[in-house]
């Protein structure tokens, strides 16, 4: 009879255990993001910012990309100031050459470095422009970014 007990006690802690690894497992994947502001509602979708060229998109589960794919990452408004944090997107070898196989060797070292941009957002009118706060140069004297909200196509 005992090696019965034993072999039960042994399958009541095997069943703990799986049961707690899926409990860490479910608490580890779960989205635990706050919910968009209004101000964050305000910014998803695609912009385009003057002068006109690469558009940005922003989307509402806080990823952001560029349109050429060039850069990725995620973002956040906090207390009028919006946060990016972008790096390259990994690509993938197109062959096994050793020079497409050294590109995405390279594009997987950049992926890896993080830059992080802070500016000052505001939404003047109805959510379809908003500035951000740059610093004072040609393009920009006022030192104000002025971006469109691309309209749906």
């Amino acid at each position: 009879m005992k090696p019965f007990n034993q072999k039960r006690g042994r399958m009541q802690w095997a069943w703990i255990a799986g049961i707690l690894v899926l409990v860490c497992a479910y608490l580890l994947t779960k989205d635990n993001q706050r919910p968009l502001s209004v101000v964050e509602q305000q910014l998803v979708g695609e912009w385009i910012g003057t002068p006109p060229g690469l558009s940005r998109i922003f989307k509402s589960d806080r990823t952001f990309l560029t349109s050429n794919g060039q850069f990725a990452g995620v973002w956040r408004i906090e207390e009028g100031v919006l946060k990016v944090t972008a790096w390259e997107p990994y690509e993938l070898p197109r062959s096994l050459s050793l020079t497409s196989l050294r590109l995405s060797y390279d594009s997987m070292l950049r992926s890896r470095k993080k830059e992080i941009y802070k500016w000052k957002i505001e939404f003047p009118d109805n959510g379809n422009q908003h500035t951000l706060s740059h610093p004072v140069d040609k393009l920009h004297p006022d030192g104000k970014w002025l971006w469109t909200r691309q309209a749906d196509k």
